[in-house]
């Protein structure tokens, strides 16, 4: 048997294998084995037809259907023999099968791409500091009291406080009267969670039920003008938050908390916790971009591919009944999904050798640490605590969930840190423009 191994572009790869006759010979005798079950011909029973028959009666297309299987085999042996671990789905091309009995086919795979492991210490990275205020505390507290607000019929909108509905109807733009026959639409919005600058806000500001204006809405193409419409109020209703009070707080945490103190402490805990935990992710990110930059090589455009089916499938979790809808463009899907995958293969790849450098492993100390937190979250009874432990040992996505906490907690260990106050006054500038925008 001849073997011919080709170096294609980055981590691509081929096999030319041709195989003599004598050499296919004990294949197309399994083959013909195989098939000997199935086979009747006039004069024997169905799976009796002698092999030498079968042979010459149907030689020729078994020996066409077993190249494939043949092909597998051959090249999972060559694999074996040469220790190579191909990546994704193996190709089988260029069967030629010869006068002389003789068969050549061509099978491409890819391979881990070989790269230098750059640098990952002294990395330079930002950490916001963002520190929580008694004013992000009131603004939650406001916002749980509008989420238990009550509705009061009111006569006028003389503030933000109110609950309106209104009706659009189309107007001519040369005439400026309602349209004939146009749909009209029915818009029921909280004032207060309209845009400061806000058009409809502004006009609707002290009228009373009945009343009209005229205004645009923005449009939902930016490349498009909104056409103006007539607003006619239909409802109005004050909206009345609910008092801040040592019952309310009883009520909403179900009597694990007791006193406005203690929600307004619980709530600092949580909001720090919270923002530790999201300049934590901002610093990651920062680390693992700078180190996907200093590294130059491509990923396999199969383990590509797995990330993207990875990505496509729990996008598809995420869906109501968890299936695509109907005509989904998959392909559309993966070619916008693409740019992302192949920096997650990348780092993929970049982040094993990172664990061998480092010796990362994940401890027994590691999953009992893991055990204690679900426990008493879960507020588990100590009989399950085996179980959680054993779950948790046999769970490879918790694993590797643990394995890249522990490797960003070595990287951020490395990196060359710098502290950076955090800007609210340009934060909130930049919320204010996107909302007029």
């Amino acid at each position: 048997m001849e073997t011919q191994f080709i170096t294609l572009d980055g981590c691509k790869r081929e096999i030319k294998i041709t195989m003599t006759a004598a050499e296919l010979e004990p294949h197309y005798e399994k083959a013909y084995r195989d098939a000997q079950p199935e086979i009747q011909i006039q004069g024997f029973r169905k799976g009796k037809v002698p092999i030498h028959l079968i042979k010459k009666n149907f030689g020729k297309a078994i020996e066409a259907n077993a190249v494939e299987d043949i092909a597998t085999e051959v090249f999972r042996n060559v694999l074996e023999e040469h220790k190579i671990e191909p990546v994704g789905q193996p190709a089988l091309r260029d069967v030629q099968r010869e006068s002389d009995g003789s068969l050549g086919f061509s099978i491409s795979y890819e391979v881990m791409p070989e790269f230098e492991l750059q640098n990952y210490r002294n990395i330079e990275v930002e950490k916001l500091i963002f520190n929580v205020t008694e004013e992000d505390i009131d603004k939650e507290i406001e916002r749980l009291m509008l989420e238990r607000a009550s509705l009061e019929d009111a006569e006028q909108i003389t503030d933000e406080m109110h609950f309106v509905v209104v009706r659009l109807n189309p107007i001519d733009a040369a005439t400026g009267m309602p349209l004939i026959g146009g749909k009209s639409e029915e818009v029921r919005t909280f004032l207060k969670n309209e845009p400061s600058k806000s058009e409809f806000k502004a006009s609707v500001m002290n009228l009373k039920v009945g009343d009209s204006f005229r205004f645009t809405p923005p449009s939902k193409d930016a490349n498009a003008l909104s056409a103006p419409v007539l607003a006619t109020v239909q409802e109005i209703k004050r909206v009345v938050p609910a008092e801040f009070t040592n019952a309310f707080v009883e009520e909403i945490t179900q009597g694990q908390l007791t006193s406005t103190e203690d929600l307004r402490r619980d709530m600092e805990k949580q909001m720090r916790d919270a923002r530790e935990s999201s300049i934590k992710s901002l610093m990651d990110d920062q680390l693992v971009q700078k180190i996907l930059e200093s590294h130059d090589f491509e990923p396999p455009q199969g383990l590509i591919s797995q990330v993207v089916a990875s990505m496509l499938q729990e996008d598809v979790q995420r869906l109501p009944d968890k299936k695509l809808p109907k005509g989904f463009d998959v392909r559309a899907y993966a070619e916008s999904r693409t740019p992302i995958a192949r920096n997650t293969a990348k780092w993929m790849l970049i982040r094993e050798r990172i664990i061998d450098e480092e010796n990362i492993e994940i401890s027994e100390d590691d999953i009992n640490k893991q055990v204690e937190e679900l426990t008493a979250m879960m507020n588990l009874p100590e009989a399950n605590v085996e179980y959680m432990r054993s779950a948790i040992a046999g769970d490879e996505q918790l694993q590797s969930r643990l394995m890249h906490e522990k490797l960003m907690d070595v990287l951020r260990g490395y990196a060359v840190i710098t502290e950076k106050e955090f800007d609210r006054a340009a934060a909130e500038a930049a919320q204010l423009a996107e909302e007029m925008a």
